[in-house]
């Protein structure tokens, strides 16, 4: 290719990319961990929302094999007292309803369900069951009321820039500890918005990855009748024992 033809090409790049981003600026002044507070403090101001999420798992089946399990997730939240969890894939196919002190988890492949009465907020729901329980409720770092209070800095931060995901811009965070290292995306036009994480187990000889990629449907609202009673008639009802 010759020089002149080269920078031409190059010109009309920047002026693209100059088109594409108009709003998204890099992060100055703010340091990784306040833009992370500022994503949680954005969720915690939602009186409701719905998404939709695809999570992909790596887990050793045996020695040196390392196998990848795929779920599609979707929420709906509804503060202070209602959520539902609708999880599909390659080993589960559940559902997980939260309401008003009532938690009822629904195994739709084999047709059983389990039920408890529990604290009447999400946020105590979700610590009793998992607590009391051993049950850790999908996306739960997304549900809490109080994340930017839980989720404190216990690692060191890093930020990479703007990055396009799924056509939006966003700003590419990691936080590094010992045992675990955490990337995440943060929608740097609008609202802050979460829109993708990968958490590396380093503490595992594989370095096990899980990611998660988020689709906000919608926010201040929830979308259909999702808070309506599960399981259907016909489904076998099972104990839940606590964790030992």
């Amino acid at each position: 290719m010759r020089k002149g033809t080269l920078v031409t090409v190059l010109l009309l790049g920047a002026l693209v990319l100059g088109a594409a981003e108009p709003e998204a600026k890099l992060m100055r002044g703010m340091g990784p961990w306040k833009l992370l507070e500022s994503a949680y403090r954005y969720l915690e101001r939602q009186p409701a929302f719905t998404l939709e999420a695809t999570t992909v798992n790596e887990d050793v089946v045996a020695k040196g094999v390392v196998t990848e399990v795929r779920h599609r997730i979707r929420v709906d939240l509804q503060r202070p007292d209602r959520v539902r969890v609708r999880v599909e894939g390659d080993s589960k196919d559940r559902d997980y309803l939260m309401r008003k002190g009532e938690f009822i988890v629904w195994d739709r492949q084999y047709g059983l369900y389990g039920e408890l009465q529990t604290p009447e907020t999400v946020d105590g729901t979700l610590d009793f069951l998992y607590d009391r329980y051993g049950i850790a409720t999908p996306l739960a770092n997304l549900l809490y009321s109080d994340l930017s209070r839980r989720l404190k800095p216990r690692a060191k931060g890093y930020y990479f820039g703007l990055r396009l995901l799924d056509g939006v811009w966003c700003h590419y965070l990691a936080f590094d500890n010992a045992r675990k290292e955490l990337e995440i995306w943060i929608r740097a036009e609008g609202p802050p918005q979460i829109r993708r994480f990968v958490i590396i187990d380093k503490s595992s000889t594989y370095r096990l990855h899980s990611a998660t990629t988020i689709r906000w449907i919608s926010m201040g609202r929830v979308e259909g009748r999702p808070f309506e009673t599960i399981p259907p008639k016909g489904a076998h009802r099972i104990p839940i024992e606590p964790a030992q």
